[in-house]
């Protein structure tokens, strides 16, 4: 998203005492960053010390721990903590700047996959010694088991599994495998993963895939034992079997979790997490200020939301005591305009390079709080993923940011509407989307585009902002989207967004407009099989492709106010950037 080793001796010592055992018990190291920003630049407040509390609080309640189905940002932070995977991101170790976060260890796997030349054959070895939290080993069966049932798709839903299916799997050309999972075909087999022995698996895709290996580091693909595994309600309660350094100890949906060390994991096996706290309380409050408080008084360590509210915010950037334990990492994220050819208006190329020349990006920036909150985009790949391009602008918003009028007109002649159109603008009512859509709407007004609102709930918007039935039928022009890579390579970002594959027509779909052009469909042809070093070139050359289409407009990059608490030690950040990486953070003795 470099973990530090206990040896084993430190080990048998902490399992006789947890609270009073640690590898280095001093807090402050020479040499660790301090203040504003200094967990991008590497580890605050150093220690391996064990034991305590670490209180989390989260706005997203987590209601079912399946790895299979979960699709959240928090509970996939937690699931670092619950689950390994064959592979995980890494410590960032160095600090962000470093770009460590961005890469892959070897996890429950001895190394990173071994893949024949054209990247269709993928093989891992596990590491000796692991085990569930129910004491049983975890074998290559129980990592094959967690792909199977991933084809049963009636029971396992909501997850990420789209990746997967037709990779390990021969599809119908509406996307449908072959197999059927292993509650309606519990004879049958995935016959394209193979565990010649209990240590070894073997995986065989349909096509070249350079990323396989970020696709093992999702939570879908973490082992689960078929003899533990109930359908849907795996996941459910503290129905889980863990193979990480925690458990699920207490569940109350909404209300909080608790999670307690898992006796059966060995830390000495694990080179990703310290995992140093006794016990993990996370809180869940459906009002963020009030999160934002608690963390400010003391009374929760760390948030796992993207960032503080604006009030806190505000507090924080005024006050140096509070910025001292604060960090404005920029995400990788991108904040997008989708332009939906099913508006006959917006069907036009033209048109649509007019909204993109019209936006205001300097008003947009202040609607998201700032250059703490936002920064200008001119490209979809964001910032520190391979393939961005600070000098890419193919639509200038002018020299202080608030558009090109001129050109917008110009466009606007091209395309047979010199006095504007008509349409609407879909967006969820939470957080900042209404100021944005108002943002927007002021912009293209001062070239005669008309732009009427279609609010959406929040827990509904993305479902239909990616239906293609829905967007037509709610007559739905321009989408507000905030796009953030499920892993950080090209592919987890930007392929989805335009591979032809990924659009079914009317079923929801991340290619969202039905993007499906020559220029772009070369480039994602070449980056199954293009080595590290091609590859930003690759998605260069497929950002600049996409952007000539204008179906997405890029506005604005995502950037956060993050707040470490003052309790906390060994504070680094997680692989995608987001947050603080809690599978390594620890709490000081009272």
């Amino acid at each position: 998203m470099k973990r530090h080793l206990i040896n084993r001796a430190v080990a048998l010592c902490c399992a006789v005492s947890l609270a009073a055992c640690s590898s280095s018990t001093a807090e402050d190291k020479p040499g660790a960053p301090e203040g504003y920003n200094a967990a991008l630049q590497g580890v605050v407040n150093p220690s391996q010390q064990q034991g305590g509390t670490l209180k989390v609080g989260t706005s997203a309640s987590c209601d079912n721990f399946d790895p299979g189905t979960t699709y959240g940002g928090s509970c996939w932070f937690l699931h670092r903590l619950l689950s390994r995977n064959l592979v995980s991101f890494g410590k960032t170790g160095q600090g962000a700047a470093a770009g460590n976060g961005a890469k892959l260890q070897a996890d429950l796997a001895e190394s990173l996959g071994q893949a024949n030349a054209d990247k269709t054959v993928w093989t891992y070895k596990l590491r000796d010694g692991l085990k569930f939290s129910t004491g049983a080993p975890i074998t290559s069966a129980d990592v094959k088991y967690a792909f199977e049932r991933m084809y049963a798709t009636d029971v396992i839903t909501g997850g990420p599994q789209g990746y997967y299916l037709c990779l390990l799997d021969k599809c119908a050309p509406d996307g449908t495998p072959t197999y059927q999972g292993p509650y309606k075909d519990a004879k049958g087999s995935l016959s394209s993963i193979t565990t010649p022995d209990a240590k070894t698996v073997v995986f065989k895709l349909t096509k070249p895939f350079g990323d396989w290996d970020y696709l093992m580091a999702l939570p879908a693909a973490a082992p689960v034992p078929k003899k533990n595994d109930k359908g849907s309600q795996y996941g459910a309660g503290t129905n889980l079997v863990s193979s990480g350094p925690y458990i699920l100890k207490t569940v109350k949906p909404k209300q909080s979790v608790l999670l307690a060390r898992n006796p059966s994991w060995d830390r000495t096996s694990d080179p990703i997490r310290s995992a140093l706290p006794d016990s993990i309380d996370i809180t869940v409050l459906s009002n963020a200020d009030d999160l934002d408080a608690r963390i400010k008084t003391g009374a929760l360590n760390v948030s796992l939301d993207g960032g503080v509210q604006t009030t806190f915010q505000s507090q924080i950037l005024s006050d140096p005591k509070l910025k001292a334990n604060a960090d404005n990492p920029v995400l990788r994220s991108t904040t997008m305009l989708i332009l939906y050819p099913s508006d006959p208006t917006l069907a036009n190329l033209h048109c649509r390079r007019a909204i993109a020349y019209a936006v205001d990006k300097r008003d947009l920036v202040i609607q998201y709080g700032g250059t703490n909150g936002a920064d200008f985009a001119t490209t979809l790949m964001p910032r520190g993923l391979a393939g961005h391009d600070d000098k890419s602008n193919l639509y200038p918003s002018g020299a202080d940011w608030t558009g090109d009028l001129e050109k917008a007109k110009s466009e606007l002649a091209e395309c047979g509407k010199p006095d504007g159109f008509s349409t609407s603008m879909g967006f969820s009512n939470y957080g900042n989307d209404p100021q944005v859509f108002a943002s927007v709407q002021s912009a293209l007004k001062r070239v005669g585009i008309t732009l009427t609102p279609k609010q959406l709930d929040a827990s509904t918007s993305y479902n239909t902002l990616s239906t293609p039935a829905a967007v037509k039928g709610q007559r739905i022009g321009i989408g507000l989207m905030g796009w953030i890579p499920d892993y950080p390579s090209g592919n987890g970002f930007l392929t989805l967004l335009v591979d032809p594959a990924r659009y079914t027509g009317s079923t929801s779909s991340t290619n969202f407009v039905g993007v499906d052009e020559p220029a772009i469909n070369v480039q994602i042809e070449k980056a199954a099989t293009a080595s590290s070093d091609e590859l930003a070139g690759v998605y260069q050359e497929m950002d600049k492709a996409t952007m000539e289409t204008a179906y997405y407009i890029p506005v604005t990059y995502a950037k956060a106010t993050l707040y470490r608490g003052a309790a906390l030690t060994n504070v680094d950040m997680t692989g995608d950037l987001g947050t603080y990486d809690l599978a390594n953070i620890g709490v000081k003795a009272p």
